[in-house]
This record gives C-alpha cells, sequence and structure tokens, in this order.
C-alpha cells in the first residue's frame, strides 16, 4: 500500500464576462487546442481510434459512456454483499438517507433503506464493488482525459434513485484543483426513465459557476443555506437556457457506465414509479498529485439525542492492476 504525499495545488479560478467564474483547470482536455492534441496522439499511436473517439466526445459534451461488458455473476454477488451490510449493519461502514452520512451500525433497513439512500465506501466491504472501484478500462480512460495518474477516491451506492437537484460536483466535491475531478455512473440493472434515472445536461460543463460570495464557487453549508442553493440553481438554469442545452435521462443496459467532466450538470430525475430500483454505482476520481487523503464527515448520535459531527481521514490506497483508490476512511 502507497500514500499520497504531494501537497494539493491551490484553485484557480477567473471571473466569467456577464456573471460567474470560470474554473481554469490546468488540464490539457480543458484548453483550446485539446482537439488538436487528441489527432497528434492518434496519430502518434498514443491513442486508439476508439480512445480518441471517447476523448473527442467528453471534450465537446462533458461525457461520454463505456460498455463495460461485466460477469452477470458481479451483479448478483454485489446485491447480496448489499443485503448483508443492510441486514448486519455492518461496522466501519457509512449510509445516507436524505441527510448526512451516518454508522450503518445504528441504521434501522425498514426505516432507511428507501428512495435517497446511498451506502458510502462499499468496496471496504464487498469484493465486487472493490473490482467496479478498480476497474482498469475507467482508470485508464480517466488517466487519458486527466493526462496524469489518477486515484479513485469515494464510491457511492445507490439502490433508488437520488433525486438529487441538478448540480456540478466542484461546487460540494472539494479536490485540490478544480476540475481535477471525474466521475463515473455504473448501472447495475437496465434503468428505465421512470425509476428516477441519471439526468445530466450535455455541454454544461463548459458554463461559468455560480459565485456565491467574492471569488468563491463551492458551497459552504456552515455560512450558507437553502437561498444559496436556490440562487445558484436558478443562476444554472438561465445560463442552460441562455445556451440552449437540454436536459436528458441516462437510460443504459446493465453493465453500461457515464463518465462525466467535473463541470458537467447532473442530477437524479423525479421517481415516476415507486415500484422500480435504480440500482448504481458511482465512483469520482481525482489526481494523485492533488488528492493526498480522503476523508468524511459521519455523524454521530449522543446519549441526549444530539448528533456530533466525526471526522474520518486515511491517506491508505489500496492497489490493484496498476490502479489505485482510498480505502474506505470509515474503517
Amino acid at each position: 500500500m502507497t500514500a499520497v504525499t504531494k501537497a494539493p495545488i491551490p484553485p484557480a479560478i477567473r471571473s466569467a464576462p456577464g456573471g460567474g467564474l470560470f474554473l481554469d483547470s490546468g488540464l490539457w482536455i480543458d484548453q483550446p487546442d485539446a482537439p488538436e492534441g487528441i489527432a497528434e496522439r492518434l496519430d502518434n499511436g498514443e491513442l486508439t481510434s476508439a480512445q480518441a473517439e471517447a476523448l473527442e466526445h467528453f471534450i465537446r459534451w462533458g461525457y461520454t459512456v463505456v460498455p463495460l461488458g461485466l460477469d452477470e455473476a458481479l451483479f448478483e454477488q454485489m446485491e447480496g454483499d448489499v443485503d448483508r451490510c443492510w441486514q448486519e449493519r455492518t461496522a466501519n461502514l457509512v449510509y445516507a438517507y436524505d441527510g448526512p452520512p451516518r454508522w450503518m451500525s445504528v441504521a434501522d433497513e425498514a426505516v432507511h433503506r428507501k428512495t435517497k439512500s446511498r451506502i458510502h465506501d462499499l468496496h471496504s466491504h464487498s469484493e465486487a464493488a472493490l473490482s467496479l472501484y478498480l476497474e482498469p478500462r475507467l482508470h485508464e480512460l480517466v488517466r487519458l482525459i486527466m493526462g496524469e495518474p489518477a486515484v479513485a477516491i469515494q464510491s457511492l451506492y445507490f439502490q433508488f434513485g437520488s433525486q438529487q437537484i441538478l448540480h456540478r460536483d466542484p461546487v460540494v466535491v472539494p479536490t485540490g484543483a478544480p476540475g481535477h475531478l471525474v466521475a463515473a455512473w455504473i448501472a447495475l440493472e437496465d434503468i428505465h426513465p421512470e425509476c428516477g434515472a441519471l439526468a445530466y445536461v450535455p455541454g454544461s460543463h463548459k458554463l461559468p459557476y455560480y459565485e456565491f460570495r467574492p471569488g468563491q464557487y463551492m458551497y459552504d453549508g456552515n455560512t450558507m443555506g437553502a437561498e444559496d442553493v436556490e440562487a445558484a440553481f436558478a443562476f444554472d438554469e438561465e445560463q442552460c437556457r441562455k445556451h440552449g442545452l437540454e436536459t436528458r435521462l441516462f437510460t443504459p443496459k446493465r453493465g453500461e457506465a457515464l463518465v462525466w467532466h467535473a463541470s458537467l450538470r447532473h442530477g437524479g430525475s423525479p421517481l415516476l414509479d415507486p415500484s422500480l430500483t435504480r440500482k448504481s454505482f458511482v465512483v469520482h476520481y481525482a489526481t494523485q498529485a492533488t488528492y493526498p487523503t480522503r476523508s468524511i464527515t459521519v455523524y454521530e448520535p449522543q446519549p441526549d439525542g444530539t448528533e456530533v459531527p466525526r471526522i474520518c481521514a486515511t491517506d491508505r490506497l489500496l492497489e490493484r492492476d496498476g490502479c489505485c483508490g482510498f480505502d474506505n476512511p470509515a474503517r
């Protein structure tokens, strides 16, 4: 096991004409000459035609779809692991249900295993989840996108639709440098529009960010509230309307993955059929140079009925087949 020791790179931002902030990621894919770079690498044999096509689509639209062709047994194994974790109330595992992360050991399956719930870092208690967390084809694609070694920083398991409002990851997921973040949404079953499918806005990764405070694009729950969230949502909606960008639903077959740019606007669509599940596994990736540790804040119940936040952190990396990702910080 190897720990990342490089210090984070300070975020770089600049004002956008007409309001908002642009994030200067420094990544090659966000540079004006990125298409020429793909063509050159293709000519030099550094990319296959399939990789070049995926990167071109990613640069233009902010996402690409990857068919993983996974073994059917993997899906059955993961489903069994999820059932076990809920029923055994597994220690050192975290879940969230319509609120902040809490210990699985205090969960009530009948109450909390419902829509809007999720399990954090299932890869620490499921071999099937770990194989997706360190999936070589996804890690290789992320490496090409970022132009440097990538590290998986967290996993999220969803059984039901999240129904999250449309948002952009850098607003709520901190990394050492803006844009040094890529995510993969992996379908664990065939996805139907009525199940609260993943919603995304092609092309929105090129839009400016809402400025919560002067020079601040990240949401701070300690100093901001519902009005700030509504203002940011309204700003993003207006930007999309202004540029003619429309929301789409991702309705893949089991085993397909949507890999998206940090700045792509996405969320969970409304659940139209409560009888349907939306089993999926999400992995976030950052660059090893900008993400030295992984942490999570877990809310612990107290005897007086209140909750106290506890920060859990780790710099321990799991490695397999040249791919690496952070261990569960709660373990």
